[in-house]
């Protein structure tokens, strides 16, 4: 029988909801409230760009740097496949913008084991 939880997205997917195994402590009512926003609305594009261009991966840091496809290769995929390719880019833009700013606020701490 069918999960009465589950559903599908509009592309056809199926969707469940997560249950964490384990959770630390709650997050603080405003933050919780940001959090929970920004991961169930899309971001305007200006904003998108604008995020985007202010938290560059920084020069040494190469592992932040979005991969792209190499142009003979993109040039024999097919449209939908470099549709999906460029939303891929996108999220990890906007994934390396958050790592990036992230780093910034702890720049100055030591972030490895020894």
């Amino acid at each position: 029988a069918r999960d009465a939880r589950r559903g599908t997205s509009g592309d056809g997917i199926e969707v469940r909801p997560t249950i964490p195994e384990r959770a630390t402590s709650s997050a603080k009512s405003r933050l919780a409230a940001s959090i929970n926003y920004l991961t169930t609305h899309q971001l305007q594009e200006q904003v998108i760009s604008e995020t985007t261009s202010k938290y560059m991966a920084p020069e040494n840091c190469m592992s932040l740097n979005v991969p792209t496809i190499n142009t003979p290769i993109w040039g024999n995929i097919s449209p939908g496949i470099r549709a999906q390719e460029l939303k891929i880019q996108k999220i990890l833009k906007l994934l390396t913008s958050g790592i990036t700013a992230f780093a910034r606020s702890v720049d100055g701490m030591d972030m490895t084991e020894e």
